[in-house]
């Protein structure tokens, strides 16, 4: 092989492991936090998971803070037995707050951007 073929070889590869490592991409920063006086704190990642998935509210009245990772936006919707309902949502990088008032039980909450329950946007609300 000739030496300007094995010169634009190494430097093929130079930016390939760049850009598997991430050089030059933006700097991410974490949601603001949530108010202190929220009841229950809920993180959407970008690997579309909530954490936790299992979360607990008092009954008749609370506040949930949604806290969306980086750049996918959110949001929490819980099923209910007369329809689907919004609770709370927010974009890449923001913190958004939601109120919700719900008697005693358990529901199920998700995201209900297309495609992110399908990928596991989950869980389970506890309201007691």
């Amino acid at each position: 092989m000739s030496s300007l073929a094995m010169r634009a070889l190494g430097i093929a590869l130079v930016v390939v492991v760049a850009t598997m490592v991430g050089c030059g991409s933006p700097e991410t920063t974490a949601p603001p936090p949530a108010p202190e006086d929220t009841d229950a704190v809920v993180l959407g990642t970008d690997a579309f998971e909530f954490i936790p998935d299992e979360v607990q509210i008092p009954a008749d009245g609370a506040s949930i803070a949604l806290q969306c990772e980086q750049s996918l936006p959110h949001n929490i919707e819980v099923e209910l037995p007369d329809g689907d309902r919004l609770v709370v949502e927010c974009s890449g990088g923001e913190t958004g707050v939601g109120e919700v008032d719900l008697p005693a039980g358990t529901y199920v909450f998700f995201c209900g951007i297309p495609g992110h329950r399908q990928a596991g946007m989950e869980g389970e609300l506890s309201v007691g």
